[in-house]
């Protein structure tokens, strides 16, 4: 092997590095003829192009977030040539020739020579297709580079098959990621600005310093640095994610990969180390465990309560209905009978209320199990259960063929019942209630109550021809302990139950209502 000159060892460093790089990166002569690209350009473009040969960009095809083909005037590395500037392009499709796409944010920087003369450009490829699915249901991300391959990105010599160009530059500018070049021993070689910004130390402090000096007292004393540098050098690649120091001392949480580099005859070289700074995230997640914990323990609470009005609420409940029932027998003054029937009233409506807290609460804990369940036989037992009142009201009950559907049977009779005895309450004698069954929707309903693509709904119309109610209320009839006015019966309890049910089951609910004319609650439930 020829020996090669600090110059060159130099340059054969900087070439290491940006192949061991975790983001693309690939590099165009001033005509636009690729003449470099890394491992990772290779892997995120799904094919490998030809040096020499191949323009612009190493992508099958090339989309705006619109759906729309890009131009070759309009790729970033095209305008980064042209106009002799940074461009921090939009966020673009790159589709693979297997038809796998990847959300991809470009970043192209011009190379001149010592002469300010244009002689190609460099561009990296930031790839941010499971940004969204890892950090959405945390925070809102910052951008993932702000500053990137301003100078000094290549200085490793390519031979084309025609041309001996050659690029010194390397990455120093990236801000959002500390790289760093290691000996073999670990110690700094160089220092780039995402180094000083996330670490705090300048490049005149650090350099000749070892990299364990960025680790917890703690783990140095159980030797993790040297772990990392040894997994590294006998696997290729070691990776970790923990608390390091800043230089003032303050702690950071840091995910690091180290990555072993070797020379033509495979010894090993150095390392390269890229940080980054995940503080903000690992506080969030932290907050969400506790916020879990909390959860945890107020559900305990509730369980608790739950216990307490099943139990200790209800019986002296009980004994004030039974003393009251008593006194109405003992007492024949007109006036001391219409209050004990108050007396009554009153707590047989809070007997009401406590059962329906409870059925709420049971229906919230999610513990039932679903069973197939036929509809028609939940609808025949809560006509039975309403037989007289239907009688009494001479209501007419129309209904279409019900199918058998995976469901917590009980929870469907609590649902059928609640929606029927609320569609006698407010019928008019002599109507008609009606529950109609389909399993055909449009799509701009699927989309106005958030409906699942890849899911098949059954939808469960319950319409009456009673008093009705303003449409402007229609967002307050689900919520709990809420009645539209004070002449209305019940706990308000009632719909708030049948839409805790109906999201217990995956499905969704929407009503429509109209003063005098009637109300219609249309129901959405998965169904195979």
């Amino acid at each position: 092997m020829n020996t090669l000159n600090s110059s060159e060892t130099q340059n054969y460093n900087h070439y290491q590095l940006l192949e061991s790089l975790p983001a693309a990166v690939y590099a165009c002569d001033s005509k636009g003829m690729i003449t470099f690209f890394n491992q990772a350009a290779t892997i995120l473009w799904g094919q490998q192009p030809e040096r020499g040969i191949a323009m612009w960009c190493g992508s099958w095809k090339v989309y705006h977030r619109n759906g729309t083909l890009f131009t070759t005037e309009e790729y970033p590395m095209t305008l980064a040539l042209k106009e002799g500037r940074a461009v921090k392009g939009e966020e673009i499709v790159i589709e693979k020739p297997n038809g796998d796409r990847a959300y991809v944010l470009p970043h192209s920087n011009p190379i001149f020579n010592s002469a300010g003369e244009i002689t190609g450009a460099i561009t990296m490829l930031v790839d941010i297709s499971d940004k969204s699915k890892h950090e959405q249901q945390l925070t809102d991300t910052k951008e993932i580079y702000k500053d990137l391959l301003e100078e000094k990105v290549i200085e490793r010599t390519l031979t084309l098959q025609k041309s001996e160009d050659r690029y010194h530059k390397m990455v120093e500018e990236v801000e959002d990621y500390a790289i760093l070049l290691l000996d073999p021993d670990g110690n700094v070689q160089n220092w780039n600005l995402g180094a000083q910004k996330i670490k705090g130390y300048t490049e005149e402090e650090i350099i000749g310093k070892n990299f364990s000096l960025f680790y917890l007292i703690e783990d140095r004393e159980r030797q993790l640095p040297q772990t990392l540098i040894q997994r590294a050098a006998s696997e290729g690649k070691a990776m970790h994610e923990g608390w390091r120091l800043k230089k003032n001392g303050e702690k950071f949480w840091g995910f690091v990969v180290l990555t072993a580099l070797h020379d033509d005859d495979n010894n090993i070289i150095g390392f390269s180390k890229v940080t980054r700074d995940l503080t903000e995230r690992k506080q969030l997640e932290d907050q969400l465990r506790e916020n879990a914990i909390n959860i945890e323990f107020r559900n305990k609470q509730l369980e608790e309560y739950a216990h307490i009005a099943s139990h200790d609420l209800q019986e002296p409940l009980r004994k004030i209905r039974i003393f009251a029932e008593m006194l109405s027998h003992k007492i024949t003054d007109e006036t001391a009978l219409r209050d004990i029937k108050k007396i009554e009233s009153s707590a047989t409506r809070m007997t009401m209320l406590i059962k329906d807290v409870l059925a709420y609460s049971e229906i919230a804990q999610g513990h039932q199990m679903f069973v197939p369940t036929d509809l028609n036989e939940i609808l025949k037992n809560v006509q039975e259960d309403c037989e007289l009142w239907i009688l009494e009201k001479n209501i007419s009950i129309v209904h279409d063929e019900l199918p058998v559907i995976n469901a917590v049977s009980i929870q469907m009779h609590q649902l059928f019942s609640n929606f029927l005895t609320n569609a006698l309450k407010y019928s008019n004698p002599g109507g008609t209630i009606s529950i109609l069954s389909s399993t055909h929707y449009t799509e701009e309903e699927k989309k106005q109550v958030n409906l699942k693509e890849d899911i098949n709904y059954l939808k469960l119309i319950f319409r009456d021809n009673g008093v009705g109610f303003d449409a402007k209320y229609s967002d307050q009839v689900f919520k709990l302990f809420q009645r539209l006015n004070s002449t209305q019966s019940g706990t308000g309890i009632g719909l708030a139950l049948c839409k805790k049910i109906i999201e217990n089951h995956s499905g969704s609910i929407t009503v429509h209502s109209e003063v005098g004319v009637g109300t219609e609650f249309t129901v959405y439930l998965p169904f195979s």
